[in-house]
């Protein structure tokens, strides 16, 4: 754990992700066709805190997920350029479904190294920009609610309603970020939309930028199982249009985001910088039997195919190592969570550290799959435990003692950064 003094400084910047077209489109096993068009650019988005001790570097860039190794590969980036230890960077993503791939297991699409590698660069160049743009800086921190916008796909009423703000300006109240959270999965547009797009948080970040100024940066929720009124199934099933999967309804739900953010009420925080990190091995379960995975890979068109294929030739590891960290701006913990976790996690936390607005990414340090809550839904099964596993290339969903050692971790972690 690293923490400083009390002078707080803050800086943000921009860098454009923004593919070719002609590429894969990851988030869906039914879509298959390349994209045709870039509907609105995909960005990464970064802001530095420090307070002339200790630094945290904070990146969301417009992608689906990364790999825990390339999100470390772009922190050691970020060490190279600027110096800031690795453990001090977090790297985010939005979780857009109609981006590019590039994960190994794809996420319904093929990812080009070439542009995984171009915008692993220009995501830690973002982080070195907005360190050079260190400025003094008063820190506000509020929170939104926002009802009727996630909804639960696996059946129940929990969501999230809270949105966590985090405004940054200089001494004389010029904007220079605002870092703000919602949960809700970005599928506005489904299997058949073929444009790029950054859904509904991006139309969130122009709209809070139209009204505050500067810099607005999504950190994506625990929406796990949250999204934006359809089943898993409705996503499977293939590239029909669908009732209110449109660029409009898209650009509905980010300006309700943004509304909320724009209108929760902040007061000034002061205090030190601090930084806790650590890193988790997560286990999977078992895999499918040899007879089992040939089932599937002889399915005439099954969507499972070349996984099963995959898995005969090599099941691969037994468990994935992911980071979770707890950043601390001028008093204000920020909780950054790996995978795809559920809504239950941030319920948890937010009632443990007795902190009702506490500000809960998901989707950082590693994106390997879905973490579901280990209480209440692996006795159900479903999507999320019976097969999404397969879209991220594991052998299996992680165990119910994966969720347990991320919360250990995290609840360890926001009191070694008090």
């Amino acid at each position: 754990m690293a923490s400083g003094g009390e002078q707080l400084l803050a800086g943000a910047a921009v860098a454009d992700i923004t593919p070719r077209t002609g590429g894969s489109l990851a988030g869906y096993a039914a879509r298959v066709s390349a994209s045709t068009a870039v509907h609105d650019p995909l960005l990464a988005t970064a802001v530095a805190v420090s307070d002339g001790v200790t630094t945290s570097i904070v990146i969301s860039a417009d992608l689906i997920a990364l790999d825990p190794d390339t999100t470390r590969r772009i922190a050691g980036d970020v060490r190279e350029r600027t110096g800031v230890p690795e453990e001090r960077v977090a790297v985010a993503v939005t979780h857009t479904h109609a981006g590019p791939a590039v994960t190994r297991g794809g996420i319904g699409g093929v990812a080009d190294p070439r542009y995984v590698g171009h915008a692993c660069s220009r995501i830690a160049g973002a982080a070195a920009t907005a360190l050079d743009a260190l400025t003094p800086a008063v820190l506000r921190r509020g929170c939104g609610t926002l009802h009727g916008v996630a909804h639960n796909r696996r059946g129940g009423t929990l969501t999230d309603p809270a949105v966590p703000v985090v405004r940054l300006e200089r001494e004389n109240g010029e904007p220079i970020a605002t870092v703000f959270s919602h949960a809700c999965h970005p599928v506005t547009l489904g299997p058949g939309n073929l444009q790029v797009t950054a859904d509904w948080p991006g139309y969130a970040r122009r709209h809070l930028e139209s009204r505050i100024g500067g810099v607005a940066v999504f950190l994506q929720g625990c929406c796990g199982q949250l999204n934006t009124g359809h089943t898993a199934l409705d996503s499977l099933r293939g590239t029909e249009p669908q009732p209110g999967r449109t660029f409009q309804a898209a650009e509905r739900i980010g300006t309700s985001v943004a509304e909320a953010a724009y209108g929760a009420a902040t007061e000034p925080v002061a205090g030190p910088v601090s930084v806790a990190a650590t890193r988790v091995e997560l286990p999977l379960g078992d895999p499918l039997t040899p007879g089992e995975l040939r089932v599937l890979a002889d399915e005439p068109g099954g969507i499972w195919v070349e996984w099963a294929l995959a898995q005969l030739a090599d099941p691969g590891p037994a468990a994935v190592e992911v980071q979770v960290a707890v950043h601390r701006w001028g008093g204000v913990p920020l909780v950054f969570l790996p995978c795809e976790p559920f809504v239950e996690f941030a319920v948890e936390l937010r009632a443990a550290l007795g902190d009702p607005g506490l500000l809960v990414a998901g989707y950082t340090g590693g994106v390997p799959g879905y973490l579901p809550y280990p209480e209440t839904h692996y006795a159900a099964g479903g999507y999320e435990i019976r097969e999404a596993h397969r879209a991220y290339g594991l052998r299996a969903a992680f165990t119910p003692a994966a969720g347990r050692l991320v919360m250990a971790a995290a609840r360890a972690l926001a009191g070694e950064a008090a």
